[in-house]
């Protein structure tokens, strides 16, 4: 009983290392548990819906040919509109202070120069633009501007490009094969153009879709150059304002912008997740957790107890009275302090999981059975790890670099920090030669989540008791370590110098 008691006291005695390792590093792991819970059940929307851009549009063209408001209007469903004064320092202001993701400044006479760009085939003449400097999203709000421009150019002449009659009936008459030899062109002309306004009277438009490239009726027949060229005249401001608001309703016409369909594409690392509970797998992952804080904890506190009683005058009284029981105790204690610990995170996580809105009760019972046994299996291993510090006679620094090192090695190959499918396949084979990837397989098989595709038993008893060889070494590698300590005590001890009275 005194030993026991003892035992509490020296951990109650290096109390800060349990808050530092299991309670504050405990909490950092539930967040992060959390954080993957309430991700996973957040409801995916179907389609993709972007983040509305900031954009001003500053008119000096006196809104000719209606190219601003249409150009606003354009843009009112894919951005936020932002009133902007046409003045130096507003404009100064909105870049430095990022009020807007775009300033679009249509320059004075842009209709006279559009309009002469459409009529003579030249470039489309260029808005001034200015684009924020923090984000991609002015650049996405330009390339908008840019897409109304050309599909009013488009509507401009679609609206009032003019074909000389004759010409369309010539052609309309070579690719039909309406002339013939002996007759005039002139004849086979107008024979062609009466075929054709029957042909359109009769809303047979259809049959001109036999000519185009690529048609259904066979190879193509003609190519596009050879249509006969149109002329473009007499074009109004009045013009331009009638294909700006088409091009406008074009970006409010849902057949037109149809949306972006988001599919569910299942990972190599999910590829099995269909079949498993998902309230399982977030109380699995939860439970994963465990590894860092529960490693650090018991392995660097049970080495201190056992630095404790291996010291000083106390280690000479207990090399006198039987060693074995005392041992037995004290290690009792540590693993009912283990056990303890994990109960305590059995709880937690069943809390945390019942807090994000999931019902906890569709949890398979047996699941959770095996997965606490699975902890308690880990937590021995990491009381054994502890144990063996201990019989080497690790000082706290020593015990404490150890426990860090191979604890991040221990969680970075266990698959909670990064999925599996990120790791070479170097790395891997590292990861299953620590206890921490069989921990995290054997929950997977016990809950039927992660790469399982089930429940299954043999696979997790298998994974648990490869768990549970490593305590066996640990506490092997200890005993051996403790047994050369004490048979050779001048080779593992420091020379004590003794001055004496003469």
């Amino acid at each position: 009983m005194n030993t026991c008691k003892a035992t509490v006291r020296v951990l109650l005695a290096h109390r800060t290392y349990i808050i530092i390792y299991l309670v504050l590093m405990g909490i950092m792991m539930f967040t992060l548990s959390w954080s993957q819970i309430t991700a996973a059940n957040r409801t995916v929307a179907d389609t993709y819906e972007p983040e509305k851009v900031n954009v001003a549009v500053v008119d000096r063209d006196a809104n000719r040919g209606g190219i601003a408001d249409g150009l606003r209007d354009y843009l009112s469903d894919s951005a936020t509109l932002v009133e902007l004064d046409d003045d130096p320092e507003s404009l100064q202001q909105a870049v430095a202070s990022n009020w807007t993701d775009l300033i679009v400044i249509i320059p004075r006479g842009y209709a006279d120069d559009f309009i002469e760009a459409v009529r003579s085939g030249g470039d489309m003449p260029k808005v001034e633009t200015v684009t924020s400097y923090t984000s991609g999203a002015g650049a996405i709000g330009g390339m908008n501007v840019n897409g109304f421009l050309s599909l009013t150019r488009i509507a401009l002449i679609g609206e009032n490009v003019q074909v000389d009659d004759s010409e369309l009936a010539a052609w309309y008459a070579k690719m039909i094969g309406g002339t013939s030899s002996g007759s005039s062109a002139g004849g086979s002309a107008a024979g062609a153009a009466g075929q054709m306004n029957e042909q359109m009277a009769a809303g047979q438009n259809d049959d001109w879709s036999r000519f185009m490239n690529g048609s259904a009726d066979g190879p193509a027949t003609i190519d596009l150059d050879s249509l006969p060229e149109g002329s473009l005249s007499d074009l109004t401001t009045t013009d331009v304002q009638a294909a700006a608001k088409r091009a406008a309703r074009t970006a409010h016409d849902a057949k037109a912008n149809r949306p972006v369909a988001v599919e569910n594409v299942t990972s190599q690392d999910d590829r099995n997740a269909g079949a498993a509970n998902p309230v399982a797998s977030g109380f699995g992952d939860t439970m994963k957790t465990a590894i860092y804080p529960l490693f650090l904890t018991l392995s660097v506190c049970v080495s201190l107890v056992a630095r404790v009683f291996g010291t000083g005058e106390l280690r000479r009284r207990l090399m006198a009275t039987p060693s074995a029981s005392i041992g037995l105790k004290r290690m009792s204690v540590l693993c009912g302090f283990a056990l303890l610990i994990c109960m305590g995170y059995l709880v937690v996580a069943l809390g945390l999981t019942a807090a994000t809105g999931a019902n906890i009760a569709s949890i398979p019972v047996g699941g959770v059975v095996m997965t606490f046994v699975s902890i308690c299996m880990f937590a021995l291993m990491c009381t054994a790890c502890g144990f063996m510090l201990g019989e080497f006679g690790a000082s706290d620094t020593v015990a404490n670099g150890f426990a860090n090192v191979f604890g991040l090695l221990i969680l970075f190959a266990s698959g909670i920090a990064f999925p599996m499918s990120m790791m070479p396949d170097a790395m891997v084979a590292v990861a299953k030669l620590t206890p921490g990837w069989w921990y995290c397989t054997a929950i997977d098989e016990a809950l039927g989540a992660g790469s399982a595709s089930g429940t299954d038993m043999a696979g997790w008893a298998a994974a648990t008791g490869i768990v549970a060889l490593f305590a066996v070494a640990f506490v092997c590698v200890g005993l051996a370590a403790g047994r050369f300590r004490r048979s050779r005590p001048n080779a593992v001890a420091s020379t004590v110098t003794q001055l004496a009275e003469a």
